[in-house]
């Protein structure tokens, strides 16, 4: 019977929260859910309540392990952070401790999971991603890609991630590192997540999506986002003002890469201005008339997701290159877009 969508089970691991409420002698929390969880947030803070604590629930969105709101636990004198929904990623010297709670999920996967095989019918060997949600169900789906006679690969974790297999909305380490061994990703999770794998790494790939029990090739999607950056990159060929975003999130917090966008801007004999912004969303930056492109040095995701709204190119640092005529577009395809080093 298929799980109805507001009853996801979640672990929220409620059990670990009091632990780490009564060995830290936590008198206050600060805690931090995306968007899909905080239909829980009254019974976190009962349970946080009952360990003997104050909780307050951060109510900002929240966009990742990369977004922890240190600033906001030192103004409200929280002793930590509970962070929902990632795998572990920042901590802050002399801040209060983290602790990431990732909410895995016990979905059945295995209808979604053979429809995706059976797209994956023409290619051999396979490799396997996923988020931090179903890592613990990755086992299972490369059993049943072995049984559909496909030669599997899962690759190690490394960069930000903590676990072989799992990818984050901005790092693909552990596919790009096993692309030459495939013909094609499996990614068990969110197009969002195969639409990511298939940029980085330039190979087919096929969601297999748990909530809905539904596969399907993301790779059209994806060659058409490539196009639109590709249009973008062109139009900021003529660009003469550059306004260089610098990302003040803990994890986007890229101050030598803007840096170094200021220079190679400035080296080209256009103009360049330095943005520092925590949100970065159209309207923010609309009153900026004399600048013609932006530069994102913060999450990457941005350029892919909502460029269109922003009303003018809202390149990456490898993006700048191109239109500045220092990288070619191949060469960043070539690189898997993610991947072009000091980025």
């Amino acid at each position: 019977m298929r799980e109805d969508k507001d009853e996801i089970p979640y672990d929220l691991e409620l059990g670990r929260l009091k632990e780490i409420v009564k060995e830290g002698k936590a008198k206050r929390i600060l805690v931090q859910l995306p968007f899909g969880l905080r239909k829980h947030a009254l019974e976190i803070a009962r349970t946080a309540e009952e360990a003997g604590t104050l909780p307050i629930i951060h109510a900002d969105p929240c966009h990742g392990a990369c977004d922890i709101p240190f600033w906001a636990a030192e103004i409200l004198n929280a002793d930590l952070i509970i962070h929902y929904g990632h795998s572990e990623m920042l901590s802050m010297p002399g801040g209060p401790p983290v602790y990431y709670l990732e909410a895995r999920m016990n979905l059945d996967i295995e209808e979604a999971v053979r429809k995706a095989l059976k797209l994956l019918e023409p290619y051999g060997p396979v490799g396997l991603a996923t988020t931090v949600q179903h890592v613990g169900s990755l086992g299972r789906v490369a059993e049943l890609a072995r049984s559909a006679g496909h030669e599997v690969f899962i690759g190690k974790a490394g960069g930000w991630v903590k676990y072989d297999g799992q990818v984050l909305g901005c790092d693909f380490t552990t596919v790009r590192a096993i692309a030459g061994h495939v013909d094609a990703f499996l990614v068990l999770g969110s197009k969002f997540h195969a639409i990511g794998v298939a940029i980085a790494t330039g190979k087919p790939t096929v969601m297999a999506n748990p909530y809905e029990r539904v596969a399907e090739d993301v790779g059209r999607e994806a060659r058409r986002i490539l196009a639109r950056r590709y249009a973008s990159v062109e139009e900021a060929r003529e660009a003469r003002c550059f306004g260089i975003i610098i990302g003040l999130k803990p994890g986007q917090f890229k101050p030598q890469v803007a840096l170094r966008a200021v220079k190679v801007v400035r080296e080209s004999g256009r103009e360049a201005i330095l943005l520092a912004a925590n949100e970065i969303r159209p309207e923010y930056l609309a009153d900026f008339g004399d600048v013609d492109a932006f530069v994102n040095t913060a999450c990457p995701r941005l350029s892919l997701e909502d460029a269109g709204a922003f009303g003018r190119p809202l390149l990456t640092y490898p993006e700048l290159l191109v239109a500045l005529g220092k990288l070619r577009w191949e060469e960043l395809c070539e690189a898997g877009w993610f991947g072009v080093p000091g980025s």
